[in-house]
């Protein structure tokens, strides 16, 4: 089975706008709500490849339970706690005719040490050993940064797939732990490897790639933005470009290309097929206006036109 974990969840409120500038009154054209949060997005996109998965977090007051609700009309295995007081942060995305994106986020409600105490029985009663466990996205409402250290080594006796997408000092404390797989962009690499490493120069990337070998992660992703993403595997190392698409915005396509590499993992695919999945649900989610989700269809449509190469 699927877990995630979503320790922060929000209110991506999607607000469509001409142009945003700064210090004028700017009007909306138009605007949506939709989930927000890593996790959850992540359970949301693999529901649209056809796989269910458990979704783990807490909701607050009337956003929170906004949130449950839309991930029940999902029909996943919902597994939320749930408080009254206080409201599950919302996030504002401001987005631009030409499709650039401001986002301004609430810090969201403080997590407190009993509810996260409770969030982890719940997964010790739910997870079964050697389940996957997606990690990601902002759990900085806690007073521990490195809370998702702290939950790996209370489920290590499960031995879970750990899938780690994190940045910063939780990055550098989780690595130590040994995920399955960890997701860095290029500046979170250059941090894990304690030096700048360029876009556009693949030798750097795969130099630095070879440096984190101490850490046994089996997988590791490097996002490459518009350029694609790098990926070290035991099978080797391999390059992904995506096709040109219409860029509507890039939020929320690091959530579909992770649900992509765990579909293909699922299901047993080769790792070069597993790549591309990844890389043409990403571009999909990429012509998509909201923040999660994308069309299947669109997806497949896209498959033949990643290119895969491998480099290493």
């Amino acid at each position: 089975m699927i877990n995630t974990l979503t320790l922060n969840p929000a209110i991506d409120r999607v607000m469509y706008l001409d142009k945003f500038e700064k210090n004028v009154t700017n009007r909306v054209d138009h605007s949506t709500d939709v989930i927000g949060g890593k996790g959850t997005h992540v359970s949301i996109n693999l529901k649209l490849l056809g796989l269910n998965s458990r979704a783990f977090g807490i909701g607050y007051g009337e956003s929170g339970s906004w949130i449950i609700n839309k991930l029940q009309e999902y029909n996943l295995d919902v597994e939320f706690i749930y408080r009254k007081n206080a409201n599950s942060r919302t996030n504002y995305l401001f987005v631009e005719q030409n499709n650039d994106c401001t986002i301004v986020a609430e810090k969201g409600v403080p997590l407190s040490e009993d509810d996260l105490a409770e969030i982890v029985a719940l997964l010790k009663a739910k997870a079964e050993p050697k389940d996957y466990f997606i990690l990601s996205g902002d759990a900085s409402n806690y007073a521990n940064p490195f809370v998702y250290n702290e939950i790996i080594e209370e489920l290590k006796y499960k031995n879970l797939k750990i899938f780690l997408d994190t940045s910063g000092l939780t990055l550098l404390k989780c690595i130590e732990s040994s995920p399955f797989l960890i997701k860095p962009n290029l500046d979170e690499l250059s941090l894990l490897c304690g030096g700048k490493i360029e876009a556009n120069d693949d030798k750097a990337v795969i130099s630095g790639l070879n440096l984190l070998d101490k850490y046994k992660v089996e997988i590791i992703a490097v996002s490459l933005g518009k350029e694609g993403s790098i990926v070290k595997s035991p099978q080797g190392i391999y390059k992904a470009t995506p096709p040109t698409v219409n860029v509507c915005n890039t939020i929320g396509c690091g959530d579909s290309f992770l649900a992509g590499l765990i579909y293909g993992f699922n299901a047993g695919k080769p790792m070069e097929e597993t790549i591309r999945i990844a890389t043409a649900v990403s571009a999909a989610t990429a012509e998509s206006s909201l923040s999660v989700g994308f069309d299947k269809t669109r997806a497949d449509e896209l498959m033949d036109k990643c290119m895969v190469k491998k480099i290493g």
